[in-house]
């Protein structure tokens, strides 16, 4: 997760070069997502890491204004804003509301009653109809499954977690893995656009 929302990064290195680095696992990342109130328009959500610690949560921003994309901390990595009448919505950094700091901009192509399709487009970008899309977001919202597309590799799926010899599963709880190579924050910060009503 070394994407920062402030648009830094590390530099590595010093006088003779890059210090060797032992290579990153190249290994899928696992989150397990629980909704903590089921009757609330979207709920706030906490996402917790393998090892059991708490890694982002899901909230309502600022104002109710969206949805917020929050770290451990309590900092705002992301604020998604939703407009009803173009089903397009708009991913800020931080709690910005202001156009420059537009991450990305999405917009639902289909909608069904057992399948969902978003598109991606980050920034910059002059409008929906002159590029494709950088990510697709195909799945279906009730049984938390959504699928992250990047051209034709499969970035990050999430689905419900399921129990052997259990019938009826809890849309409450969910899992998302991340493959190798992404970028956890912005994967989480899409799957919440995703879920949004």
């Amino acid at each position: 997760m070394d994407w920062r929302p402030d648009g830094g990064g590390s530099a590595a290195g010093g006088c003779c070069g890059p210090a060797p680095v032992a290579a990153a696992p190249v290994v899928p990342v696992d989150f397990k997502v629980v909704q903590k109130r089921l009757w609330a328009s979207g709920g706030d959500m906490e996402v917790w890491d393998a090892s059991g610690g708490l890694a982002f949560r899901f909230a309502t921003a600022t104002a109710g204004l969206g949805r917020s994309l929050l770290d451990a901390a309590g900092g705002v990595l992301f604020t998604v804003r939703s407009s009803v009448e173009t089903g397009e919505w708009q991913a800020f950094r931080g709690n910005s509301l202001e156009h420059k700091d537009i991450i990305y901009m999405a917009k639902m192509i289909s909608v069904s009653s057992n399948q969902k399709e978003v598109h991606v487009f980050m920034q910059p970008r002059s409008n929906f109809e002159d590029m494709k899309p950088s990510y697709r977001l195909v799945g279906n919202t009730s049984r938390r499954a959504c699928t992250v597309i990047s051209g034709d590799s499969i970035v990050s799926q999430s689905s419900l977690l399921y129990k052997l010899k259990k019938v009826a599963y809890s849309r409450r709880k969910f899992r998302v893995t991340v493959y190798p190579g992404n970028d956890h924050i912005l994967v989480m910060a899409m799957i919440m656009t995703f879920l949004e009503k």
